[in-house]
């Protein structure tokens, strides 16, 4: 298994210990991996057409959520 050292800011940091508690997620390492196992898998749906939508069934709204760099 790969080793990475990855330096972020105070705010992603943050975020990123936020997620690791709402998650349950073991470490800050399971949490990116989360992120980047959902990050595969919208770019795989976007190559093959689809497109990925936020519904907020309280506001009966929906919104396209922004293509990723490279898919636009």
């Amino acid at each position: 298994m790969a080793k990475f050292t990855i330096q972020f800011s105070k705010k992603v940091e943050k975020d990123v210990e936020r997620m690791t508690k709402t998650l349950g997620a073991e470490s800050k390492a399971d949490v990116v991996r989360k992120a980047s196992n959902l990050l595969r898998y919208v770019l795989e749906e976007q190559k093959g057409g689809g497109k990925l939508m936020v519904e907020n069934k309280r506001e009966n709204s929906r919104k396209k959520v922004i293509t990723p760099i490279g898919l636009a």
